[in-house]
Protein backbone atom coordinates (compact mmCIF):
# COMPACT_ATOMS: atom_id res chain seq x y z
CA UNK A 1 0.00 0.00 0.00
CA UNK A 2 1.37 3.09 -1.12
CA UNK A 3 2.40 6.34 1.54
CA UNK A 4 0.09 9.40 1.33
CA UNK A 5 3.58 10.96 0.93
CA UNK A 6 4.28 9.05 -1.89
CA UNK A 7 4.91 11.40 -5.24
CA UNK A 8 3.12 11.43 -7.48
CA UNK A 9 0.82 8.46 -6.52
CA UNK A 10 -0.31 5.84 -8.38
CA UNK A 11 -4.35 5.81 -9.42
CA UNK A 12 -4.67 2.42 -8.03
CA UNK A 13 -8.90 3.20 -8.94
CA UNK A 14 -8.55 4.28 -12.24
CA UNK A 15 -6.79 2.26 -15.52
CA UNK A 16 -6.72 3.39 -19.17
CA UNK A 17 -8.82 1.07 -20.72
CA UNK A 18 -12.91 1.24 -19.59
CA UNK A 19 -13.08 -2.44 -19.75
CA UNK A 20 -11.94 -5.41 -17.26
CA UNK A 21 -10.10 -7.14 -19.90
CA UNK A 22 -8.00 -6.45 -23.01
CA UNK A 23 -10.92 -9.01 -25.09
CA UNK A 24 -13.56 -6.91 -24.25
CA UNK A 25 -11.83 -3.88 -25.05
CA UNK A 26 -10.64 -5.54 -28.86
CA UNK A 27 -14.22 -5.83 -29.58
CA UNK A 28 -15.30 -2.97 -28.87
CA UNK A 29 -12.37 -1.33 -30.94
CA UNK A 30 -13.97 -3.99 -33.93
CA UNK A 31 -17.29 -2.67 -33.29
CA UNK A 32 -16.74 0.71 -33.62
CA UNK A 33 -14.37 0.07 -37.29
CA UNK A 34 -18.02 -1.68 -38.49
CA UNK A 35 -19.76 1.59 -37.74
CA UNK A 36 -18.02 3.94 -38.57
CA UNK A 37 -18.89 4.09 -42.45
CA UNK A 38 -22.38 4.69 -41.62
CA UNK A 39 -21.85 6.87 -38.91
CA UNK A 40 -19.26 9.03 -41.93
CA UNK A 41 -22.43 8.62 -44.38
CA UNK A 42 -25.28 9.88 -42.01
CA UNK A 43 -22.70 12.93 -41.16
CA UNK A 44 -22.02 13.92 -44.26
CA UNK A 45 -25.63 13.76 -44.91
CA UNK A 46 -26.37 15.97 -42.06
CA UNK A 47 -23.97 18.10 -43.40
CA UNK A 48 -25.84 18.78 -46.11
CA UNK A 49 -29.17 19.93 -44.96
CA UNK A 50 -27.30 22.05 -42.63
CA UNK A 51 -28.11 26.08 -43.57
CA UNK A 52 -25.60 27.44 -45.36
CA UNK A 53 -24.06 31.16 -44.53
CA UNK A 54 -23.66 32.20 -48.15
CA UNK A 55 -25.71 29.62 -50.33
CA UNK A 56 -24.87 30.09 -54.15
CA UNK A 57 -25.95 27.81 -56.82
CA UNK A 58 -22.46 26.18 -56.67
CA UNK A 59 -22.67 25.29 -53.45
CA UNK A 60 -26.22 23.70 -53.96
CA UNK A 61 -24.64 21.73 -56.38
CA UNK A 62 -21.93 20.45 -54.71
CA UNK A 63 -24.16 19.86 -51.15
CA UNK A 64 -26.06 17.23 -53.35
CA UNK A 65 -23.48 15.58 -55.04
CA UNK A 66 -22.09 15.17 -51.24
CA UNK A 67 -25.77 13.86 -50.36
CA UNK A 68 -26.07 11.93 -53.24
CA UNK A 69 -22.79 10.28 -52.85
CA UNK A 70 -23.02 9.65 -48.70
CA UNK A 71 -25.95 8.21 -49.55
CA UNK A 72 -24.79 5.70 -51.80
CA UNK A 73 -22.22 4.97 -49.31
CA UNK A 74 -24.71 4.38 -46.39
CA UNK A 75 -27.16 2.17 -48.70
CA UNK A 76 -24.39 -0.03 -50.11
CA UNK A 77 -21.62 -0.07 -47.47
CA UNK A 78 -22.69 1.14 -43.75
CA UNK A 79 -25.79 -0.43 -43.04
CA UNK A 80 -24.57 -3.96 -43.89
CA UNK A 81 -22.19 -3.19 -41.49
CA UNK A 82 -23.58 -1.02 -39.12
CA UNK A 83 -26.01 -3.64 -38.26
CA UNK A 84 -23.75 -5.99 -36.59
CA UNK A 85 -21.34 -3.90 -35.56
CA UNK A 86 -23.99 -2.03 -33.30
CA UNK A 87 -25.31 -5.29 -31.73
CA UNK A 88 -21.86 -6.05 -30.88
CA UNK A 89 -21.26 -2.19 -29.02
CA UNK A 90 -24.86 -2.50 -27.41
CA UNK A 91 -23.47 -6.11 -25.62
CA UNK A 92 -20.68 -4.73 -24.76
CA UNK A 93 -21.70 -1.27 -23.08
CA UNK A 94 -22.70 -4.07 -20.10
CA UNK A 95 -18.88 -3.83 -19.07
CA UNK A 96 -17.87 -0.68 -19.96
CA UNK A 97 -16.66 2.05 -17.58
CA UNK A 98 -18.30 5.27 -18.29
CA UNK A 99 -15.03 7.18 -18.90
CA UNK A 100 -11.67 6.66 -20.80
CA UNK A 101 -8.19 7.51 -18.74
CA UNK A 102 -5.18 8.43 -20.15
CA UNK A 103 -2.13 8.22 -17.90
CA UNK A 104 0.45 10.33 -18.35
CA UNK A 105 3.95 9.42 -20.21
CA UNK A 106 6.93 8.13 -17.84
CA UNK A 107 8.58 11.11 -18.28
CA UNK A 108 5.93 13.11 -16.75
CA UNK A 109 6.77 15.38 -13.92
CA UNK A 110 4.02 16.76 -11.80
CA UNK A 111 4.40 19.89 -9.55
CA UNK A 112 5.76 19.54 -6.75
CA UNK A 113 3.08 18.89 -4.29
CA UNK A 114 2.29 21.40 -2.01
CA UNK A 115 3.56 21.53 1.48
CA UNK A 116 1.96 23.97 4.09
CA UNK A 117 2.87 25.99 6.85
CA UNK A 118 6.62 25.72 4.63
CA UNK A 119 4.73 27.12 1.30
CA UNK A 120 1.68 29.28 3.23
CA UNK A 121 -0.40 29.19 -0.07
CA UNK A 122 -0.40 28.10 -3.55
CA UNK A 123 -2.71 29.56 -6.68
CA UNK A 124 -4.53 26.74 -8.59
CA UNK A 125 -5.84 28.26 -12.21
CA UNK A 126 -9.04 26.54 -13.75
CA UNK A 127 -10.48 26.95 -17.59
CA UNK A 128 -13.62 25.76 -18.46
CA UNK A 129 -14.69 25.72 -22.46
CA UNK A 130 -17.34 24.53 -24.47
CA UNK A 131 -15.61 23.71 -27.25
CA UNK A 132 -18.14 22.58 -30.48
CA UNK A 133 -16.27 19.58 -31.03
CA UNK A 134 -19.69 17.72 -32.66
CA UNK A 135 -19.51 15.63 -35.57
CA UNK A 136 -18.80 17.57 -38.72
CA UNK A 137 -22.29 17.48 -39.84
CA UNK A 138 -23.84 18.26 -36.59
CA UNK A 139 -21.01 21.56 -35.95
CA UNK A 140 -22.57 22.66 -39.08
CA UNK A 141 -25.56 23.75 -37.47
CA UNK A 142 -24.13 25.96 -35.36
CA UNK A 143 -21.81 27.53 -38.23
CA UNK A 144 -19.19 25.82 -37.68
CA UNK A 145 -17.24 22.63 -39.36
CA UNK A 146 -13.49 21.06 -40.13
CA UNK A 147 -13.94 19.30 -36.51
CA UNK A 148 -10.72 17.70 -36.87
CA UNK A 149 -8.90 20.82 -37.67
CA UNK A 150 -10.45 22.72 -35.06
CA UNK A 151 -9.71 20.07 -32.31
CA UNK A 152 -6.16 20.75 -33.59
CA UNK A 153 -5.91 24.79 -33.05
CA UNK A 154 -7.80 24.27 -29.91
CA UNK A 155 -5.08 21.70 -28.14
CA UNK A 156 -1.96 24.30 -29.83
CA UNK A 157 -4.10 27.00 -28.07
CA UNK A 158 -4.26 25.09 -24.60
CA UNK A 159 -0.46 24.26 -24.73
CA UNK A 160 -0.17 27.93 -24.75
CA UNK A 161 -1.82 28.30 -21.19
CA UNK A 162 0.24 25.88 -20.01
CA UNK A 163 3.50 27.80 -20.66
CA UNK A 164 5.00 30.25 -17.88
CA UNK A 165 3.73 28.15 -14.92
CA UNK A 166 4.21 29.59 -11.67
CA UNK A 167 3.94 27.02 -7.98
CA UNK A 168 4.12 27.89 -4.86
CA UNK A 169 3.99 31.42 -3.21
CA UNK A 170 5.59 33.28 -6.24
CA UNK A 171 2.55 32.21 -8.32
CA UNK A 172 0.12 34.15 -5.91
CA UNK A 173 -0.54 37.12 -5.07
CA UNK A 174 -0.75 38.74 -1.33
CA UNK A 175 -4.28 38.79 -0.32
CA UNK A 176 -6.29 41.85 -0.37
CA UNK A 177 -9.56 42.94 0.92
CA UNK A 178 -12.85 43.32 -1.88
CA UNK A 179 -14.48 41.95 -4.62
CA UNK A 180 -12.15 39.75 -7.33
CA UNK A 181 -11.50 41.08 -9.90
CA UNK A 182 -12.32 39.89 -14.01
CA UNK A 183 -10.28 40.23 -17.01
CA UNK A 184 -10.78 40.03 -20.57
CA UNK A 185 -7.47 38.39 -22.59
CA UNK A 186 -7.12 37.21 -25.80
CA UNK A 187 -5.06 34.27 -24.37
CA UNK A 188 -5.24 31.32 -22.12
CA UNK A 189 -4.39 31.95 -18.39
CA UNK A 190 -1.17 31.27 -18.01
CA UNK A 191 -0.05 28.07 -15.96
CA UNK A 192 -3.31 25.72 -16.06
CA UNK A 193 -3.88 23.12 -13.70
CA UNK A 194 -6.92 22.10 -14.37
CA UNK A 195 -8.94 22.15 -17.74
CA UNK A 196 -12.57 21.21 -17.86
CA UNK A 197 -13.83 21.06 -21.85
CA UNK A 198 -17.68 20.79 -23.25
CA UNK A 199 -18.80 19.35 -26.07
CA UNK A 200 -15.85 17.18 -27.29
CA UNK A 201 -18.40 14.54 -28.78
CA UNK A 202 -16.50 13.33 -31.75
CA UNK A 203 -14.16 10.94 -30.55
CA UNK A 204 -11.72 11.50 -33.32
CA UNK A 205 -11.29 14.94 -31.95
CA UNK A 206 -10.85 13.99 -28.64
CA UNK A 207 -7.84 11.81 -29.22
CA UNK A 208 -6.12 14.75 -31.00
CA UNK A 209 -6.68 16.38 -27.82
CA UNK A 210 -5.59 13.91 -25.92
CA UNK A 211 -2.67 13.71 -27.36
CA UNK A 212 -1.88 16.80 -26.98
CA UNK A 213 -2.91 17.34 -23.44
CA UNK A 214 -1.63 14.13 -21.79
CA UNK A 215 2.48 14.63 -22.21
CA UNK A 216 2.23 18.33 -21.57
CA UNK A 217 -0.35 18.69 -18.67
CA UNK A 218 -0.62 15.25 -17.39
CA UNK A 219 -3.73 12.46 -16.76
CA UNK A 220 -6.76 12.89 -19.30
CA UNK A 221 -10.69 11.46 -19.03
CA UNK A 222 -12.08 11.25 -22.05
CA UNK A 223 -15.04 9.74 -24.13
CA UNK A 224 -17.28 10.15 -20.80
CA UNK A 225 -20.61 8.61 -20.81
CA UNK A 226 -22.89 5.70 -20.50
CA UNK A 227 -23.98 4.55 -24.13
CA UNK A 228 -26.26 2.29 -26.18
CA UNK A 229 -29.88 1.56 -24.67
CA UNK A 230 -30.42 3.15 -20.68
CA UNK A 231 -33.47 2.81 -19.02
CA UNK A 232 -36.65 4.67 -19.54
CA UNK A 233 -35.97 3.30 -22.30
CA UNK A 234 -33.46 5.76 -23.78
CA UNK A 235 -31.04 5.37 -27.14
CA UNK A 236 -27.98 6.84 -26.20
CA UNK A 237 -25.56 7.44 -29.03
CA UNK A 238 -23.37 10.63 -28.00
CA UNK A 239 -21.29 10.47 -24.42
CA UNK A 240 -21.71 13.56 -22.52
CA UNK A 241 -19.18 15.30 -24.62
CA UNK A 242 -16.65 16.15 -21.16
CA UNK A 243 -13.03 15.92 -21.41
CA UNK A 244 -10.85 16.27 -18.15
CA UNK A 245 -6.84 17.15 -18.17
CA UNK A 246 -5.12 17.83 -14.92
CA UNK A 247 -1.26 19.23 -13.85
CA UNK A 248 -1.87 16.95 -10.98
CA UNK A 249 -2.48 13.44 -10.10
CA UNK A 250 -5.78 12.29 -10.07
CA UNK A 251 -6.51 9.58 -8.00
CA UNK A 252 -10.14 8.93 -8.30
CA UNK A 253 -12.94 9.47 -10.93
CA UNK A 254 -16.62 8.85 -11.49
CA UNK A 255 -19.42 9.88 -13.88
CA UNK A 256 -23.48 9.49 -13.48
CA UNK A 257 -25.64 10.25 -16.23
CA UNK A 258 -28.74 12.32 -15.97
CA UNK A 259 -31.60 10.27 -16.40
CA UNK A 260 -33.62 12.86 -18.14
CA UNK A 261 -33.50 14.62 -21.35
CA UNK A 262 -35.32 16.16 -24.27
CA UNK A 263 -35.49 17.29 -28.25
CA UNK A 264 -31.98 17.85 -29.33
CA UNK A 265 -30.38 16.23 -26.10
CA UNK A 266 -32.13 13.21 -26.13
CA UNK A 267 -29.30 11.21 -27.77
CA UNK A 268 -26.45 12.39 -25.72
CA UNK A 269 -25.41 11.23 -21.98
CA UNK A 270 -24.92 14.06 -20.16
CA UNK A 271 -24.18 13.88 -16.64
CA UNK A 272 -21.69 14.79 -14.10
CA UNK A 273 -18.18 13.86 -14.20
CA UNK A 274 -16.77 14.21 -10.73
CA UNK A 275 -12.85 13.58 -9.94
CA UNK A 276 -10.27 13.83 -7.01
CA UNK A 277 -6.85 15.03 -7.11
CA UNK A 278 -3.82 15.32 -4.60
CA UNK A 279 -2.32 18.44 -4.37
CA UNK A 280 0.19 18.51 -1.57
CA UNK A 281 1.03 17.17 1.88
CA UNK A 282 0.02 18.39 4.68
CA UNK A 283 1.76 17.00 8.28
CA UNK A 284 2.13 13.88 6.49
CA UNK A 285 -1.91 13.41 5.09
CA UNK A 286 -2.86 14.30 1.83
CA UNK A 287 -4.15 17.42 0.40
CA UNK A 288 -6.70 16.76 -2.04
CA UNK A 289 -9.00 19.00 -4.41
CA UNK A 290 -12.25 18.42 -5.76
CA UNK A 291 -13.49 18.86 -9.08
CA UNK A 292 -17.03 18.39 -10.98
CA UNK A 293 -17.64 18.54 -14.32
CA UNK A 294 -20.85 19.08 -16.03
CA UNK A 295 -22.86 19.87 -19.00
CA UNK A 296 -26.42 20.90 -18.37
CA UNK A 297 -29.68 20.18 -20.59
CA UNK A 298 -29.18 22.95 -23.75
CA UNK A 299 -33.42 24.03 -25.04
CA UNK A 300 -33.80 27.19 -23.34
CA UNK A 301 -37.70 26.70 -22.47
CA UNK A 302 -36.62 23.13 -20.17
CA UNK A 303 -36.04 25.62 -17.24
CA UNK A 304 -37.48 22.67 -14.90
CA UNK A 305 -35.53 20.15 -16.33
CA UNK A 306 -32.23 22.19 -15.99
CA UNK A 307 -33.15 22.35 -12.13
CA UNK A 308 -33.72 18.65 -11.52
CA UNK A 309 -30.08 18.30 -13.03
CA UNK A 310 -28.90 20.71 -10.46
CA UNK A 311 -30.28 18.95 -7.26
CA UNK A 312 -28.89 15.74 -8.89
CA UNK A 313 -26.09 16.84 -9.58
CA UNK A 314 -25.35 18.45 -6.23
CA UNK A 315 -26.28 15.55 -4.25
CA UNK A 316 -23.46 13.08 -6.94
CA UNK A 317 -21.06 15.66 -5.95
CA UNK A 318 -21.61 15.06 -2.16
CA UNK A 319 -21.92 11.38 -2.28
CA UNK A 320 -18.68 11.47 -4.58
CA UNK A 321 -16.58 13.34 -2.04
CA UNK A 322 -17.80 11.35 0.79
CA UNK A 323 -16.94 8.35 -0.64
CA UNK A 324 -13.58 9.78 -1.62
CA UNK A 325 -12.23 11.21 1.40
CA UNK A 326 -10.52 9.99 4.16
CA UNK A 327 -11.04 11.51 7.67
CA UNK A 328 -6.94 12.31 7.45
CA UNK A 329 -7.13 14.14 4.37
CA UNK A 330 -7.51 18.16 4.06
CA UNK A 331 -9.56 19.42 1.27
CA UNK A 332 -7.54 22.26 -0.38
CA UNK A 333 -11.10 23.34 -2.90
CA UNK A 334 -13.95 22.12 -4.02
CA UNK A 335 -15.31 23.18 -7.47
CA UNK A 336 -18.19 22.85 -10.23
CA UNK A 337 -17.40 23.71 -13.62
CA UNK A 338 -19.09 23.36 -16.53
CA UNK A 339 -21.61 25.05 -19.70
CA UNK A 340 -24.96 25.17 -17.44
CA UNK A 341 -27.14 26.37 -20.62
CA UNK A 342 -28.68 29.54 -18.26
CA UNK A 343 -27.45 32.85 -17.27
CA UNK A 344 -28.28 35.48 -14.43
CA UNK A 345 -29.89 37.81 -16.57
CA UNK A 346 -32.67 36.80 -18.49
CA UNK A 347 -36.27 36.35 -16.78
CA UNK A 348 -36.60 33.18 -18.73
CA UNK A 349 -33.79 31.24 -16.74
CA UNK A 350 -35.67 32.73 -13.50
CA UNK A 351 -35.88 29.13 -12.23
CA UNK A 352 -32.07 28.42 -11.98
CA UNK A 353 -31.19 31.25 -11.26
CA UNK A 354 -32.89 30.98 -7.79
CA UNK A 355 -31.65 27.14 -7.51
CA UNK A 356 -29.58 26.27 -4.22
CA UNK A 357 -26.56 25.74 -5.88
CA UNK A 358 -25.60 29.31 -5.28
CA UNK A 359 -25.85 28.68 -1.43
CA UNK A 360 -23.89 25.18 -1.91
CA UNK A 361 -21.10 26.71 -4.58
CA UNK A 362 -19.80 30.48 -4.72
CA UNK A 363 -20.02 32.12 -8.26
CA UNK A 364 -17.52 34.94 -8.15
CA UNK A 365 -18.99 36.13 -10.92
CA UNK A 366 -22.62 36.88 -9.36
CA UNK A 367 -24.01 39.43 -6.82
CA UNK A 368 -27.40 38.21 -6.27
CA UNK A 369 -30.14 37.27 -8.50
CA UNK A 370 -29.92 38.83 -11.90
CA UNK A 371 -27.17 40.73 -10.31
CA UNK A 372 -23.57 40.06 -11.71
CA UNK A 373 -20.23 41.90 -11.24
CA UNK A 374 -19.63 44.54 -13.29
CA UNK A 375 -16.90 42.93 -15.33
CA UNK A 376 -18.77 39.95 -15.47
CA UNK A 377 -19.12 39.29 -19.51
CA UNK A 378 -21.94 36.87 -21.58
CA UNK A 379 -19.66 33.72 -22.74
CA UNK A 380 -21.99 32.52 -25.73
CA UNK A 381 -21.04 34.30 -28.91
CA UNK A 382 -23.75 35.26 -32.02
CA UNK A 383 -23.35 32.30 -34.10
CA UNK A 384 -24.30 34.00 -37.22
CA UNK A 385 -21.34 36.38 -36.84
CA UNK A 386 -18.91 33.31 -35.94
CA UNK A 387 -16.93 33.80 -39.41
CA UNK A 388 -16.42 37.74 -39.44
CA UNK A 389 -12.91 38.39 -39.69
CA UNK A 390 -13.49 40.28 -35.79
CA UNK A 391 -15.01 37.39 -34.46
CA UNK A 392 -12.59 35.35 -35.99
CA UNK A 393 -9.08 37.48 -34.39
CA UNK A 394 -8.89 36.67 -30.63
CA UNK A 395 -7.04 40.27 -30.16
CA UNK A 396 -9.84 41.74 -32.52
CA UNK A 397 -12.96 40.14 -30.84
CA UNK A 398 -11.11 41.13 -27.29
CA UNK A 399 -10.87 44.60 -28.08
CA UNK A 400 -14.32 44.87 -29.41
CA UNK A 401 -16.22 42.77 -26.78
CA UNK A 402 -15.19 45.99 -24.65
CA UNK A 403 -17.15 47.94 -26.29
CA UNK A 404 -21.20 48.08 -25.80
CA UNK A 405 -21.28 48.30 -29.71
CA UNK A 406 -19.26 45.03 -30.06
CA UNK A 407 -20.88 42.96 -27.71
CA UNK A 408 -24.02 44.05 -29.10
CA UNK A 409 -22.89 42.67 -32.23
CA UNK A 410 -20.78 39.35 -31.40
CA UNK A 411 -22.36 38.53 -28.29
CA UNK A 412 -25.79 36.42 -28.37
CA UNK A 413 -28.88 37.97 -27.31
CA UNK A 414 -31.34 37.11 -25.29
CA UNK A 415 -33.28 33.80 -25.34
CA UNK A 416 -36.79 33.89 -27.43
CA UNK A 417 -35.72 37.63 -28.42
CA UNK A 418 -36.27 38.88 -25.13
CA UNK A 419 -35.15 42.19 -23.68
CA UNK A 420 -31.51 42.83 -23.63
CA UNK A 421 -30.34 44.36 -20.38
CA UNK A 422 -28.39 48.06 -20.37
CA UNK A 423 -25.59 47.76 -20.49
CA UNK A 424 -25.48 44.89 -22.41
CA UNK A 425 -22.67 42.41 -20.86
CA UNK A 426 -23.83 39.19 -22.79
CA UNK A 427 -25.64 35.39 -21.85
CA UNK A 428 -23.18 33.72 -19.34
CA UNK A 429 -23.70 30.16 -19.82
CA UNK A 430 -20.16 28.77 -18.57
CA UNK A 431 -19.86 29.03 -15.06
CA UNK A 432 -16.66 28.13 -12.58
CA UNK A 433 -17.90 27.93 -9.21
CA UNK A 434 -16.26 26.98 -5.94
CA UNK A 435 -16.62 26.26 -2.15
CA UNK A 436 -14.30 25.68 1.15
CA UNK A 437 -15.28 21.85 2.32
CA UNK A 438 -16.57 22.30 5.88
CA UNK A 439 -13.61 20.63 8.19
CA UNK A 440 -10.58 21.06 6.30
CA UNK A 441 -7.75 23.50 7.58
CA UNK A 442 -7.63 25.01 4.12
CA UNK A 443 -9.37 28.09 2.65
CA UNK A 444 -9.90 29.08 -1.06
CA UNK A 445 -9.94 32.66 -2.20
CA UNK A 446 -10.42 34.03 -5.58
CA UNK A 447 -7.39 35.69 -7.24
CA UNK A 448 -8.83 36.34 -10.42
CA UNK A 449 -11.46 35.81 -13.59
CA UNK A 450 -10.63 35.37 -16.78
CA UNK A 451 -12.83 35.71 -20.12
CA UNK A 452 -10.63 34.25 -22.95
CA UNK A 453 -11.11 35.02 -26.30
CA UNK A 454 -8.01 32.92 -27.21
CA UNK A 455 -10.38 30.18 -29.28
CA UNK A 456 -11.92 33.26 -31.39
CA UNK A 457 -13.03 31.43 -34.78
CA UNK A 458 -12.84 28.02 -33.28
CA UNK A 459 -15.89 27.61 -30.76
CA UNK A 460 -19.09 29.68 -30.43
CA UNK A 461 -18.01 30.35 -26.20
CA UNK A 462 -15.79 32.42 -24.71
CA UNK A 463 -13.37 30.44 -22.36
CA UNK A 464 -13.86 30.85 -18.51
CA UNK A 465 -10.57 30.92 -16.36
CA UNK A 466 -10.42 30.91 -12.28
CA UNK A 467 -7.57 31.46 -10.14
CA UNK A 468 -7.93 30.33 -6.82
CA UNK A 469 -5.45 30.67 -3.93
CA UNK A 470 -5.80 28.11 -1.20
CA UNK A 471 -4.09 28.77 2.19
CA UNK A 472 -4.40 27.91 6.11
CA UNK A 473 -6.56 30.76 7.70
CA UNK A 474 -3.82 33.63 9.15
CA UNK A 475 -5.73 33.01 12.46
CA UNK A 476 -5.33 29.12 12.04
CA UNK A 477 -1.23 29.43 11.00
CA UNK A 478 -1.11 30.89 14.52
CA UNK A 479 -2.64 28.97 16.49
CA UNK A 480 0.20 26.88 17.10
CA UNK A 481 -0.09 23.19 17.64
CA UNK A 482 -3.54 23.39 18.86
CA UNK A 483 -4.32 24.44 15.29
CA UNK A 484 -3.29 20.61 13.85
CA UNK A 485 -4.34 18.87 17.03
CA UNK A 486 -8.05 20.12 16.65
CA UNK A 487 -8.22 19.55 12.74
CA UNK A 488 -7.39 15.74 13.76
CA UNK A 489 -10.13 15.79 16.94
CA UNK A 490 -12.42 16.83 14.04
CA UNK A 491 -11.87 14.45 11.87
CA UNK A 492 -11.58 11.26 14.29
CA UNK A 493 -8.30 11.97 15.29
CA UNK A 494 -7.07 9.07 12.86
CA UNK A 495 -3.54 9.46 11.38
Amino acid sequence: MQSPQDWPPVPDALRPSPFPHPVLHALHGLARVLLFPAYWALDQLLGCWAPMARPSCLKWLSAAARAGAAFLLLVLIGLPLALPGLLLWQLLQTWRRPFCYQPPPQYWAPPEPWRPPAEPARCFSFLSANLCLLPDGLARFSNLQHTQRRAEAVGASLLAGLQSSHYGTMGCSPPGPGAPCGVLTATMPAGLDFVCLQEVFDLRAARRLVSRLAPSLGPVLYDVGTFGLQPGPHLKLLGSGLLLASRYPLLRAAFRSFPHARREDALASKGLLSAQAQVGILNGHRIVGFLHCTHLHAPSEDGSLRCKQLTLLLDWAEQFEAESRHSDEAVAFSVLLGDLNFDNCSLDNAQEQEHKLFSRFQDPCRLGTRRDQPWALGTILNTSRLHHSVACSPEMLRRALEQEEGRHRYLAGPPHGGRRTKPWRGRRLDYITYRRVPGSPLSPEVEQVTFSTALAGLTDHLAVGLRLRVSIPWESRHAGDSCEAGWKDRQGGKT
